[in-house]
């Protein structure tokens, strides 16, 4: 009885606890239209990507003002508790600097890219994923790609504020019709931290190429904070953890007490 009260009361614990990671990854299949910037479709290439694409995902399929946004998932969930700002080098206070794209860079279909005045592109192409208080960004990985060749780029970082988690300077981004057409980044133990940037270096491109470079399959997740047990749990395993020290000092006791009366008789003998 005691023994499964006790798992009774571990169940209601472990039940009581969030689920541990969650991950969603941007596939960017969906803009605005660029007439009224109020109807969502399927990407075009040239669009502006959505500026709230990618905040507090909750399935694969998000309703927004104007249509729906989609989104793919790694196996762990989604990111409910992220908030994303997506920006260029080239960016002021109403426009991101980045454009989306349908195809062409290596083998990815809808990309975003680092766009600036004119036909130029700009140096540098950020992704910044904050997670709400209590909680950790987990980077898992992203793909790039160069527009139908491939080129080598000044660098790829994450950042968790001054502290440099990943670096790597002169990067091979695939994207030619032989070989690898794209190149990914997988971090097998996730770059995590409450605030994330992402950042992918252009600066040595010529800035009518630095556009000829996209990303794409951004994915990330979200821990959340140590758990709490609720107090009507707390209170519950408390009791179990004191109901299994009261069975073991009775359990004890007990054995003493039938020690001491088999040795009864053994010592009365002997007296006599």
């Amino acid at each position: 009885m005691r023994r499964v009260l006790f798992r009774v009361v571990m169940v209601a614990f472990l039940a009581a606890l969030p689920a541990l990671s969650q991950a969603t990854i941007f596939l960017f299949d969906q803009a605005r239209d660029a007439g009224t910037v109020s109807a969502v479709g399927p990407t075009s290439s040239g669009g502006r990507y959505p500026a709230d694409y990618g905040d507090q995902v909750t399935g694969a399929v998000v309703a927004v003002p104007g249509g729906v946004f989609t989104y793919g998932d790694g196996g762990e969930g989604f990111t409910p508790d992220v908030s994303v700002d997506i920006f260029s080098a080239a960016a002021t206070a109403t426009d991101s600097g980045v454009n989306l794209w349908q195809s062409g860079y290596g083998d990815l279909v809808n990309v975003i890219y680092a766009d600036g005045p004119g036909t130029s592109g700009a140096r540098l192409l950020s992704v910044r994923l904050v997670a709400a208080p209590g909680y950790v960004v987990d980077l898992y990985g992203f793909v790039l790609a160069g527009f139908g060749r491939d080129y080598v780029i000044a660098g790829v970082s994450v950042l968790a504020g001054a502290t440099t988690l990943f670096h790597e300077a002169n990067v091979l981004v695939q994207g030619d019709l032989t070989g690898p057409r794209h190149t990914a980044f997988v971090f097998a133990t996730p770059l995590s931290a409450p605030d994330l940037l992402l950042e992918v270096d252009l600066s040595n491109l010529g800035s009518g190429i630095q556009d000829n470079v996209a990303m794409d399959s951004i994915r990330f997740g979200q821990t959340p904070p140590a758990a709490v047990p609720e107090p009507a749990t707390a209170v519950l395993l408390l009791a179990g953890l004191a109901l299994t020290a009261g069975a073991r000092q009775w359990r004890s006791g007990h054995r003493r007490t039938s020690l001491d009366r088999r040795a009864l008789p053994v010592v009365a003998e002997a007296a006599v």
